[in-house]
């Protein structure tokens, strides 16, 4: 990771480099909370659809 790179270097504090890898961190989580929000809203209808009944089947 450039940013230990960076703390290796001398070029940026070890705060720095905390806060900045505190930032990818919560930049992850969002995307996989996102991510789960979008699966969520794509496995709502679809159990709405299995749940129906099949009115092939039913006659």
């Amino acid at each position: 990771m450039q940013v230990l790179k960076d703390y290796v270097a001398g070029k940026i504090t070890a705060e720095m480099a905390v806060g900045h890898i505190l930032q990818y961190i919560e930049k992850l989580y969002a995307a996989d909370t996102h991510r789960y929000k979008l699966q969520d809203r794509l496995t709502k209808p679809e159990q709405a659809i299995l749940n129906q009944p099949n009115s092939v089947h039913s006659q």
